[in-house]
């Protein structure tokens, strides 16, 4: 079950970075506004999942699956 969740995480730490790339680089060459409040959205959204990730990965190196 915990490889499975990995897994998800896995993907949506792709796609969320995905989608912060896209607007970081709109901020940077248009003269964006870098206190976009959706660009720090996905920023923390992707923090919180890397945690997420890093825990579980803890917890299948320790035997629990």
């Amino acid at each position: 079950m915990l490889k499975d969740r990995r897994v998800l995480l896995e993907q949506e730490i792709v796609k969320a970075h995905e989608e912060a790339s896209a607007l970081y680089l709109s901020i940077v060459t248009t003269d964006g506004d870098v206190n976009n409040p959706i660009y720090y959205s996905l920023k923390d959204k992707i923090t919180n999942l890397q945690f997420d990730l890093s825990m579980l990965n803890k917890l299948i190196s320790k035997g629990h699956e």
